[in-house]
Parts: structure tokens; sequence; C-alpha cells
């Protein structure tokens, strides 16, 4: 089936927040003289709950730490870090592209709405989608199906008939359980890192036109999960 409906993960598809959250939260650990994990850090990619830096960090050392001071040093360096970060190679053109051959746009994120709507407007591109799904519209993030679902079902697609964006893992096994095609590019940190069958995986989204990469989806099976 044609795809008729992009959905875009957020964090690290469309601006690559993962990145800047791996530096800062790296800044607290080396803080409290540890070196993160980046393979341990890498499995709250896409999800809630993979991975909390407090706890691992606590463990490692043996003794609390003042959480309260460490999450608001974190969250206000992270601000700082994003927002010094351009859209994703690619992204700008699958917008152009959507928009000249009718194809719907809309986000399906784990994160918050907070979140995602605020860098979704500091970039000017939060009237670009019809529909924005985020944790707080959902019972189950990813690997969950239930966003992807909910994206669908808002803007009356069925789920052959959408192409999902991701960089994560639990993004990839998302689109899988909901159905639907996906395309895979991840962050430069997970670059080698395990990743389900998508119908293409990609460096960045530039590394193909828009054209190319839709008609190599168009081409692909559905997915079918064991």
């Amino acid at each position: 089936m044609p795809i008729r409906t992009f959905i875009f993960d957020f964090d690290g598809t469309i601006l690559d927040t993962e990145s800047q959250d791996f530096v800062v939260v790296d800044e607290m650990w080396k803080a409290h003289d540890q070196l993160l994990d980046l393979t341990e850090w890498r499995k709250g990619l896409g999800t809630i709950g993979g991975f909390n830096p407090f706890d691992a960090l606590e463990a490692r050392i043996g003794r609390t730490i003042d959480r309260a001071h460490w999450k608001a040093h974190n969250h206000q360096r992270l601000l700082e870090h994003c927002s010094a970060q351009s859209l994703r190679p690619g992204v700008t053109a699958l917008f152009d592209y959507a928009r000249a051959h009718g194809i719907t746009m809309t986000v399906g994120s784990s994160g918050n709405r907070e979140w995602v709507h605020r860098w979704l407007h500091e970039h000017n591109i939060f009237q670009h989608f019809a529909s924005i799904v985020t944790s707080n519209d959902v019972t189950a993030v990813k690997p969950s199906p239930e966003i992807f679902l909910t994206v669908a079902a808002n803007v009356a697609a069925h789920p052959a008939d959408c192409l999902v964006f991701e960089d994560s893992a639990h993004g990839v096994t998302a689109a899988t359980r909901a159905g639907m095609r996906s395309v895979a590019v991840p962050i430069p940190a997970l670059v080698d890192a395990w990743m389900p069958d998508a119908a293409l995986r990609l460096r960045t989204l530039a590394d193909l036109t828009p054209a190319e990469l839709v008609a190599r989806v168009n081409a692909a099976p559905l997915p079918t999960e064991a």
C-alpha cells in the first residue's frame, strides 16, 4: 500500500536531544568520579524506565545524591544544549515532500507533551502536524504500539499506510507491532547498536531523497512479528 501518513518520533529523530542528554548525564557522573556506561544509558532511549541515571549512579557510589539539585541542574544544562541544535539532516526535506504530495504528517513520541511541544514550537514546525501523541496520551509507551496506533486513529489512517521514522530499537519495535513500516535513523551513539528489522536503516534521513526513500519503502513488505 502507498504511504499516506508520516509518523515522526521526536527525540533523536526530529531533533537530537538524546545525544545532549548523554552529555549532561555524563557530566553528572563525572562530577561524582564515575564513568557513564553508554550501553546502559542506551536502554532508556525511546521508552520510559529503561535506565534511571540517578538510581544507577547511587548504586555505583553506594550513597544517595542530592537529586533535587542534580535534576534541576541537568534540566537547565539540557535546555542549553538542545537550544543549540538544528533539526536532524533530511527532516525539513521530508516535511516539504509530504506537503507537496498530500502526505499527512504526525508525531508519535514517548516523551512528555510539554517537552515535545516546546521544541516543535521552538523550531516553528508545530503547525505542520495533524496529530501529536505523547506519553501523556497513552497508557503504555514504546515498545508498545499504542502511541503509533493512537496517531493513526487520530488521522483515520490504516497502519499499512503509515511510515514511521525512528532512531531507537524500542521505537522500531513499536512500529512493527503496530503493523507499520519504519525507517531507522539511529543517532551517532546508536550506530553500532542492535536494531530490529526496518524497511530501511539509514545514517541520516538525508542519505536518500524523499522520493527515493518513499519509493523504497513502498516496495518493502509490511512487517510481521513472530
